[in-house]
């Protein structure tokens, strides 16, 4: 297929998602979901082929005696995958970080892809699929395509290290599904176990002077943050049988393993403690602005007005632009059912009106606020200003025998990853929501 065919299916894949995205804006009905999975693992096996394409092409010009690409200046490099380092795509707008080693990392927003940074190689790893990967895994390789994409993993008593294509495929999966990264938290593929970067604590201050005057010095406060991986597992089991037969497992264990990862990257992100080897999250950081919803007991909202103190606490700080509003869904249902005294819907206040307001189920309902115990909270603010560094690298183990007597195969999937706040003052907690 030439690359202007395969540009062409990659533009109509793109077409077919965004319309069953407008088509279900809320939670998409299983067929629209199965179909969302297959077009999606096309998609990330199309990219894989227009790299291949592109080097090709690439190679036929130089053959040539003609240049790359006449007049383009140099690609940037960047490593979001260990031990090798690959191009920026063409039209990233993120930031590039670069560490005291001199290596750049690129920083993710929701719109970028985690497989658009893969190193150039001919993987055929994701034509097997995660599916045909962990059935070679448990069987041995049986085919010359499962000799090949095993001959590339990395295996060892802590389990095997999924190809980099198939993980790029379930990073991606997990953050589309992610509230936290939805609402505009930012992603940092982290190719080794730390990485450490800077922030300002407190802005600097500047002052009118008359002439020859002194200058007021207005230094912002600087401290550093690191990202430091902690370790988070999955077991699943499946029938011999159906790993051996089943027709959409490879759709299936990824649309599992992502839909949980999801779930447990949202609860680090927005609540997550910083104890027991979990990463702290937004509501545990010191430094965020807080808004009590009533008095020491908690209390129910009602009306827009604790969203606009929260708003006002933020603008007081320059916090930047709100990116989204996060909820638990009970709150969710009682925020669009707000309503005046005749019973009327409450129209949103304009400085709310377009800031999208998204619910997520790792918003507790059982917090504390005096003798209440069922109170919620509210999570609004910038959050590009925060960031979960992602390990690109996904081990998975297997499990042979411990499941034997009942036809199984256990396999434990683990991901590594932390979260930082870069600028605690340009996020809210609304606190003491009750029903």
């Amino acid at each position: 297929m030439s690359m202007r065919a395969l540009l062409e299916r990659r533009a109509a894949i793109k077409a077919e998602l965004e319309g069953i995205n407008n088509q279900h804006p809320e939670a998409l009905p299983d067929d629209a979901q199965a179909r969302w999975d297959t077009l999606s693992t096309e998609a990330g096996q199309l990219e894989q082929r227009i790299g291949r394409q592109a080097q090709l092409d690439d190679l036929d010009r130089r053959v040539a005696g003609q240049p790359p690409a006449p007049g383009a200046a140099p690609r940037r490099e960047v490593r979001a995958f260990a031990g090798a380092a690959s191009e920026v795509p063409e039209g990233f707008k993120g930031t590039i970080l670069r560490g005291q080693n001199g290596e750049a990392v690129p920083v993710l927003g929701y719109e970028d892809r985690v497989a658009d940074f893969l190193p150039r190689s001919e993987s055929r790893a994701a034509e097997l699929g995660l599916g045909g990967y962990l059935r070679a895994l448990y069987n041995g390789p049986q085919t010359e395509l499962e000799r090949r994409v095993m001959a590339e993993a990395t295996q060892g008593a802590g389990g095997a290290l999924v190809p980099a294509p198939l993980a790029a495929e379930v990073i991606d999966l997990l953050r589309a599904r992610s509230v936290a990264f939805q609402a505009g938290v930012r992603t940092i593929p982290m190719s080794s176990q730390s990485v450490k970067f800077a922030r300002i604590t407190a802005d600097p201050v500047g002052s009118w002077r008359a002439e020859n005057a002194a200058i007021t010095e207005g230094d912002p406060a600087f401290d550093s943050v690191t990202l430091t991986a902690k370790s988070w597992a999955l077991l699943t089991r499946i029938s011999r049988e159906l790993l051996e037969d089943g027709q959409n497992v490879d759709q299936v264990l990824r649309a599992v393993f992502a839909r949980a990862a999801a779930v447990a990257l949202d609860q680090a992100i927005l609540y997550g403690t910083g104890a027991a080897n979990q990463p702290r999250g937004i509501a545990n950081t010191t430094g965020i602005q807080t808004v009590a919803a009533g008095g020491a007991n908690g209390a129910a909202v009602t009306g827009w007005a604790k969203l606009l103190d929260a708003t006002a606490a933020l603008e007081a700080v320059n916090a930047g632009d709100i990116s989204a509003i996060v909820m638990a869904p009970r709150t969710s249902r009682v925020t669009y059912a707000f309503a005046d005294s005749t019973n009327q819907p409450l129209e949103v206040p304009p400085r709310l009106r377009n800031i999208p307001i998204l619910s997520s189920t790792s918003m507790p309902i059982n917090e504390t606020a005096g003798t209440s115990t069922n109170a919620s909270s509210i999570l609004m603010g910038d959050f590009g200003e925060v960031f979960a560094g992602i390990r690109t690298g996904l081990t998975i183990s297997i499990l042979n025998e411990r499941y034997a007597d009942t036809g199984q195969v256990g396999f434990v999937t683990w991901l590594r990853a932390d979260v930082a706040i870069a600028r605690p003052a340009a996020m809210a907690r609304i606190t003491g929501i009750i029903p």
